[in-house]
């Protein structure tokens, strides 16, 4: 069984709708568990018979509507709009403050300052406030187009705001979050990252894991509110953006700033980047081994594929025929493993400096796997550094499944100039690399490049 720790009411709905989507079952023994159709997640698509909270529609479409609403009510005090406008915006928590037209509305449980980058990080230029005597503190602020960091401060104290997942990571000595919280105007230019609150768990695991997603420029934008995106799964998520706190002081993969570049620079189109952490001590049984062997494989990919994109997908407005799976090191293994036993989810795969080594004592590491599972028509990146010499970074096991997979009917290309099909093999040797982040944060573009060229 899989469940969802559910102190944020409005993740725990979305997986509930995403299990019934998928044929599971909500979490057994929990009172708070409702029927899919009662809610969705922020920015997800209502429910068509479903009458939208105040009015306006579901989702950015709705966001001028609960805005203009906001202004009614406050001129008013109308106690049916200030319900109505209250359903809507708890609609959207998550996705607090909304923008449009250069104003932010911001929204809390209980009057805070609101101190940010567009003002200095003053602590007495914006302020929320009980809106009529309802439940909800608001401000509305002036906010020109950008992607700008703020903190609530509260009582002197300041904290990220518990109603906006989106974030950015903060090196600033000073902030012992390490993070700000982030409005990011849908005009900017610029994606962002967000975070649910709470972790996604699995009693098959034995463990739970965050999810922190990039959404790219104008996923907000009301005019793309019925828009899709192709999607990038990644693994070891704690190490893929741009934390430059983690991983072994090498830094993290810093997908979300090279995607921004590439997106603007017109070279890769947009895309969503859902990275999901690794188990931590279970890592290398989840990622490496068959559960024939003892490992826990095939219970990790059950609940890739189950549970993480499915909430996804629930989410964050995903396009189902383009569902990529991409990772490094064992992360690279298991990303291979999910597209072959899974070729009708994955639309391709790649793998950075793969470990494809567990298992060759027992005949099931990849290279047993794949004459058995026969070509499947996707395509697929690999690349790896080392030298034959050395034989550094997994060189003499990727070449092997390379040659192995050009055996089998796929067509062997070098990066940059691979061309997309579903018998692309993709390969670089980046000759002398060393198997860490910083190198992985020096190739992501090949495969990201790879899938997503315009």
């Amino acid at each position: 069984m899989t469940q969802l720790r559910r102190s944020a009411p409005v993740l725990a709905l979305a997986l509930a709708g995403a299990l019934a989507a998928c044929g599971g079952t909500s979490p057994a023994g929990d009172d708070d568990v409702v029927t899919p159709d009662a809610a969705v997640g922020p920015g997800a698509d209502a429910s068509p018979d479903a009458e939208p909270p105040g009015g306006c529609p579901a989702g950015p479409a709705g966001t001028p509507c609960v805005m203009a609403l906001h202004d009614e009510v406050a001129a008013s005090c109308d106690a049916d709009r200030l319900a109505e406008l209250t359903a809507a915006l708890e609609a959207r928590r998550g996705t607090w403050p909304l923008w449009h037209a250069g104003r932010a509305l911001f929204v809390t449980d209980a009057p805070a300052t609101v101190a940010g980058e567009w003002n200095g990080w003053s602590t007495s230029d914006a302020a929320t406030a009980a809106l009529c005597g309802g439940a909800l503190a608001t401000a509305m602020v002036d906010v020109a187009t950008g992607r700008w960091p703020y903190k609530l401060v509260v009582d002197g104290a300041w904290q990220l705001d518990p109603g906006n997942w989106s974030f950015a990571f903060d090196d600033y000595a000073g902030n012992a979050d390490g993070k700000n919280s982030i409005l990011n105007t849908y005009d900017s230019g610029l994606g962002q990252l967000v975070q649910p609150p709470e972790p996604l768990c699995s009693d098959a695991l034995g463990n739970c894991r965050m999810l922190t997603t990039y959404l790219p420029r104008g996923y907000a934008d009301p005019a793309q509110a019925t828009r899709r995106y192709p999607v990038v799964f990644m693994h070891d998520g704690q190490n893929i953006f741009d934390d430059h706190d983690c991983c072994f002081g090498h830094t993290g993969w810093e997908v979300n700033v090279q995607l921004d570049a590439d997106i603007a620079s017109g070279k890769d189109e947009e895309v969503i980047v859902v990275g999901a952490d690794h188990g931590g001590v279970d890592r290398n049984d989840e990622y490496g081994w068959s559960t024939s062997v003892g490992g826990k494989q095939e219970t990790f990919m059950a609940f890739q594929v189950d549970t993480i994109q499915p909430t996804a997908a629930a989410l964050w407005r995903l396009d189902p025929a383009r569902y990529y799976v991409a990772g490094s090191s064992l992360g690279g293994l298991i990303s291979m493993r999910l597209l072959l036993a899974y070729p009708d989810v994955y639309a391709g795969a790649a793998s950075l400096s793969g470990a494809f080594w567990p298992g060759q004592d027992t005949d099931t590491a990849l290279r047993d796997l794949l004459p058995a599972i026969g070509k499947v028509d996707r395509p697929v990146y690999i690349d790896h550094g080392g030298t034959a010499q050395s034989g550094a970074d997994g060189y003499a096991d990727n070449v092997e499944v390379r040659d192995l997979m050009v055996t089998m009917g796929w067509s062997l290309a070098d990066s940059p100039t691979c061309a997309p099909g579903p018998d692309a093999l993709c390969y670089f040797h980046d000759v002398g690399a060393t198997h860490d982040e910083l190198a992985w944060k020096d190739r992501a573009w090949r495969f990201l490049r790879f899938f997503l060229a315009r």
